[in-house]
């Protein structure tokens, strides 16, 4: 709402200033704000005879004032420097009377004294210095604000009564909020308490108050104010941390249940005095950098050695980066660290260190990368990754940008699935206390070894507080040295421990991860992203978007297509629209490699079987086969036998017939059924027989369970499809190759066309197809296939 009275005040200082050089006019709103404040200071300076403006009441404004005007009082004449004061009352909200009248008059003289009481200062005269003047000429306020604590502004009108004749203090304002001038007033205040001098105190914690917050700062329960402050300084201090206290002077229950609270709340030891470490937690981000802690992290990865020594120093939980090549998580890194007794809390960093890292969009682009991260390297649903704000905020940082970006990190957590993981904030006291003020993070890491940084000036520790980042050190020796910053945990942390990782597949590259796994991961995920809005109905054919992305190649064919075709081709709308529109979305994606390195088997094969089987569905009874078959290991298997009859029209019958030749070759690196093919059939199976069970789960969790527990136990996987496919009897697999070409079978046709223009055992002709003879060899197929299979599953053959 526009005041007349400081619309007066706009009018008069531009058009008093308007045409010196260096002046800024300021809007004519009858709004107070800092436009109007630099105003009114520039016009100060103009009167003062600088001609260099500044928005700064600096050195060369406090000298010159001091000497030209010195103190304003009812007896200085009328001047230009009146009339500021007066604009200056009313933007303070005090009746400093017409503002074109240069005369100090008993209406102004009113209006100072008021002033004077509200800062605490004592006395009736009306004067002004330049302290006060300097005061004036901001947007500090002297009455209780919204958010503020009448408590705090007793103290803070206790400083300005015991201090301001001290030269380095400022005065301090009497909002009832803690603030980075009210700490910088405390902190002056234990220095002048502590003996220093003027010139000597300058509000930082340095050796000197160090020094003397061990000695003469010492109070505990009994202890009362007589040559010194102390208490009522510790008193002040634990009123601007949020613990009421009473501000006597007098050390007595109250101020002990404060200060039990408060050690509690911040984790120190708890002693009920006020010793150096609550003095230091009390004044600064940092607290005592020195005192115990149980927490650490670092940008270095861990090796064994480096875990053990983590853990011989006192250490029980380690922060870890999930992004940037050289810092990050290494595969086997999390197993090292689980051994060696720690447990673990992700961080996220892309620089995020300059204010323009931070916007809505590269926001949901980190939450998109960190979610995606997070299921890669196996960390259950649940756990909490902080995203970290590496620079000194300011308020108008947060508003604009840190606020937005987190509103971005959020939509990119949940961007896959709602809830999944949880957002954290790294950053100073009041981007942490801000961020989850907004509800945008759950938990707060706080860089409190940045006690210069001005949001951590002035702000206590916020509630949700889990880690408090106080020192960079050393631990361990030769292997096991390792630099860490010190973090002191929170009861409230959650970091994560063996239950909430599942294992991950080793895999060849540098890093120890398994590419495969990696790349599956990434495409269920993006999978999930396009489908996020779609219905359930559509959400459930997920999956559908990831294999047929990987079928690639020769699985790719016209006749592929039909047999393996789009669900959105085979389901009515919405849903079709849905998977459709989706799908053109997730093409962006890149598929993975079509043979990579570090998997036994064919992933394109595995896609287009695995897609078989969910389309067309499994056999009711496993002696027999289905068309889901058919696009597996059992055309393969046909494929092979067609291969060792071409042999021996070619030649004279191969050695040992067809038992021996395809049990030299199945599962092998020759033929239409080698090593890769079965690891792909067997693995298909699995998958799809997984997901029919439980239609939530993706295959990229499936199959990371399969290469886990083969590394584990090499006959695993094949002993899990003798099992699931054949019942684990080797009668039922025998029954089911010998269906293949039965004439009970639906789709014979298709595995004896595998045989045309190849003359069996007693024909005359090959160009004749009779099905006779496979019936009779069909009996050796299956004998090789059952005795590979089985010796592959680590089973006996009785």
């Amino acid at each position: 709402m526009a005041d007349f009275w400081v619309q007066e005040a706009q009018t008069w200082v531009n058009t008093t200033y308007g045409a010196v050089p260096g002046y800024t006019p300021v809007e004519v709103d009858g709004r107070t704000g800092w436009r109007t404040v630099f105003a009114l200071t520039r016009g100060l300076q103009v009167e003062l005879g600088i001609t260099a403006l500044s928005d700064n009441f600096g050195a060369t404004t406090t000298a010159r004032f001091a000497a030209q005007v010195g103190t304003l009082t009812p007896q200085s004449p009328a001047s230009n420097v009146v009339r500021i004061l007066r604009c200056a009352l009313w933007c303070k909200g005090y009746q400093g009377g017409d503002v074109r009248d240069g005369v100090f008059d008993d209406a102004l003289a009113l209006a100072v004294v008021r002033v004077l009481q509200d800062l605490g200062l004592p006395g009736t005269t009306p004067a002004v210095d330049v302290k006060v003047m300097k005061s004036l000429l901001t947007m500090d306020a002297y009455l209780t604000v919204p958010g503020g604590r009448d408590a705090v502004r007793a103290f803070q009108q206790w400083l300005n009564a015991r201090y301001l004749s001290r030269l380095d203090f400022a005065v301090v304002p009497c909002d009832g909020r803690y603030a980075r001038d009210v700490q910088r007033g405390l902190m002056l205040g234990v220095q002048y308490e502590i003996g220093m001098a003027d010139g000597v105190a300058n509000g930082n914690f340095g050796p000197g108050t160090q020094a003397g917050l061990r000695g003469p700062a010492y109070v505990e329960p009994g202890s009362t104010d007589e040559r010194t402050a102390f208490v009522r300084l510790f008193q002040g201090a634990l009123l601007c941390n949020g613990y009421d206290t009473p501000l006597d002077g007098t050390f007595g229950a109250g101020t002990s249940e404060a200060v039990a609270a408060f050690q509690d709340f911040v984790q120190l030891a708890p002693t009920g005095v006020g010793d150096f470490a609550t003095w230091a937690s009390l004044l600064v981000s940092s607290g005592d950098p020195d005192r115990p802690g149980t927490a650490a992290d670092t940008s270095t990865p861990l090796t064994p050695a480096m875990a053990a020594a983590l853990h011989d120093a006192g250490y029980r939980t380690v922060g870890r980066y999930m992004s940037v090549a050289t810092k990050r998580y290494r595969r086997a890194e999390l197993d090292d660290v689980l051994a060696a007794g720690l447990t673990t809390f992700p961080i996220y960093q892309e620089f995020g260190n300059e204010a323009k890292y931070f916007t809505e969009e590269i926001g949901y682009g980190h939450g998109l990368a960190a979610a995606r991260r997070a299921r890669q390297l196996g960390f259950r649903p649940g756990a909490v990754i902080h995203f970290a704000v590496d620079y000194d905020a300011t308020n108008d940082d947060i508003d604009a940008r840190v606020l937005r970006y987190f509103e971005g990190v959020n939509r990119g957590v949940g961007a896959a699935r709602a809830g999944e993981y949880r957002v954290g904030v790294y950053g100073s006291r009041n981007v942490c206390a801000r961020v989850c003020a907004r509800e945008l993070a759950v938990s707060a890491f706080v860089a409190g070894m940045s006690r210069g940084w001005s949001g951590n000036l002035g702000f206590p520790l916020p509630p949700q507080w889990a880690y408090d980042q106080v020192q960079t050190l050393t631990v361990g020796a030769g292997a096991g040295v390792v630099t860490i910053d010190k973090v002191i945990r929170s009861p409230r942390a959650e970091p994560v421990d063996a239950d909430g990782l599942v294992e991950t597949p080793r895999g060849t590259d540098d890093a120890g991860f398994h590419q495969t796994f990696w790349s599956l991961t990434q495409l269920r995920f993006e999978a999930e992203v396009a489908l996020r809005a779609a219905s359930d109905e559509a959400r459930t054919h997920t999956d559908d978007l990831v294999l047929h992305h990987a079928q690639t190649g020769r699985y790719a064919t016209t006749a592929w297509a039909a047999y393996t075709p789009l669900a959105e081709t085979l389901l009515p709308d919405p849903a079709a629209s849905e998977i459709a529109a989706a799908r053109a979305r997730f093409l962006a994606t890149p598929p993975p490699a079509a043979n990579p390195a570090d998997y036994d088997g064919d992933l394109a094969h595995l896609a287009a079987s695995a897609r078989a089987w969910s389309i067309v569905g499994f056999a009711d009874d496993p002696a027999t086969v289905s068309r889901g078959d058919l696009g597996s290991w059992a055309l393969d298997l046909v494929a092979l036998w067609a291969e060792y009859a071409a042999a021996r029209e070619a030649g004279s019958e191969p050695r040992g017939g067809a038992n021996a030749w395809l049990a030299d070759r199945i599962g092998t690196g020759t033929g239409a059924l080698t090593r890769a093919d079965l690891v792909a059939d067997v693995d298909a199976y699995l998958v799809a027989r997984a997901r029919e069970a439980d239609p939530a789960r993706g295959v990229a969790d499936v199959l990371r369970e399969i290469l886990v527990r083969s590394v584990e136990d090499p006959a695993w996987r094949f002993a899990a499809f003798v099992d699931a496919r054949f019942g684990g009897r080797h009668v039922t697999a025998r029954s089911a190759v010998a269906a293949l070409v039965d004439t009970r079978t639906p789709w014979r046709d298709g595995p004896v066309a595998q045989f045309s223009g190849t003359r069996r055992p007693g024909e005359r002709s090959a160009a004749v197809t009779s099905r006779r003879e496979l019936g009779g060899e069909a009996r050796a197929v299956a004998q090789a296939f059952v005795t590979v299979l089985w010796r592959l599953a680590g089973r006996p053959l009785s």
